[in-house]
């Protein structure tokens, strides 16, 4: 598939801004919260702000913005629709849980806020995990590794960002940073499993299969359907070339996930913390952008096996 910049900035920034709204919620639900309120306020406040900023880049990727507000009207079926609806549910959620905090900073309203804006921040990236993983013709997507994937991601990216604002906000380091870590190699663990998945897949489908000859036949058609680029091939069958995609995947791995990993190891050292944490972050970002771009760039839709393409 054709990557959008769009649909790569959606993904991405929303990855951080709702793993940190789930981390936030998580530590007030488990009274763990500094004592300093206002470090919880930023938090919810970077994440409402990094969450717009995903949203909008949602709303270039829509070729009508005048109907936008159709794609909350079918949450009974449509994935698309359900992670729109818990992306606005999360606003709500995460105010009424800032007000609590300068209210009551521990209380027992305080941690139930904390809890559901952390259930509900995940089960937005789920819903924004299925929209992919449900779409069988597409069989990089569709198994069992995309959605767990996305929530990795997402709390590791979150982490990070948390661990960040631990060590500027508060200069604090240990235990924030060592969660981050932690969530760096699940992160590496888990996207590297996800390639050896994907990598190891039998086609989906063949050209012998279709005209009802055994699958393994070598087929090929007389001619070619298409003498120019269409769309298909354009958007659903575009092809990374195999020594870009490695270089590309050592880029993500190292940048997205083994980089942020050693270095928020340093700093729970109180190694440099405030520069460890922020180079991890920046890492993270060019790391995740990657390794979005190639999620998107290695899928193949089934229709591109009409050009010829493998699926």
């Amino acid at each position: 598939m054709r990557p959008s910049a769009s649909i790569l900035l959606l993904t991405t920034v929303t990855g951080f801004a709702f793993g940190l709204l789930a981390w936030v919620g998580a530590y007030t639900a488990l009274g763990l919260l500094p004592a300093e309120p206002h470090f919880a306020l930023t938090g919810i406040a970077v994440g409402l702000f990094l969450a717009s900023v995903g949203l909008a880049a949602s709303l270039l990727h829509l070729g009508r913005m005048d109907r936008a507000w159709r794609a909350f009207s079918q949450w009974r079926s449509s994935w698309l629709s359900r992670e729109g609806v818990g992306a606005v549910l999360i606003y709500p959620v995460a105010i009424l849980l800032a007000a609590a905090l300068r209210l009551d900073h521990g209380g027992i309203v305080t941690r139930l806020l904390g809890a559901a804006l952390m259930v509900t921040s995940l089960a937005t990236v789920l819903c924004t995990a299925m929209i992919y993983a449900s779409l069988k013709p597409i069989r990089q997507w569709h198994n069992s590794h995309t959605a767990p994937d996305y929530l990795i991601y997402a709390a590791f990216s979150g982490a990070l960002l948390f661990a960040v604002l631990d060590t500027v906000l508060l200069g604090t380091t240990g235990s924030a940073d060592l969660i981050a870590a932690a969530a760096a190699a699940a992160a590496l663990i888990a996207k590297r499993a996800y390639w050896h998945h994907v990598d190891a897949q039998t086609p989906l489908a063949s050209l012998a299969a279709a005209i009802g000859l055994p699958k393994d036949r070598e087929v090929r058609p007389l001619d070619a359907p298409h003498f120019t680029e269409n769309y298909v091939l354009r958007e659903m069958g575009f092809v990374v070339a195999r020594r870009h995609g490695a270089r590309l995947r050592r880029i993500a791995l190292g940048l997205g996930f083994g980089a942020p990993l050693g270095l928020c190891l340093l700093a729970s050292l109180s190694v440099l913390p405030r520069a460890a944490t922020a180079v991890a972050l920046a890492c993270a970002v060019m790391g995740l952008l990657t390794e979005r771009w190639l999620f998107f760039a290695e899928a193949t839709h089934v229709s591109a096996l009409y050009y010829g393409r493998r699926v």
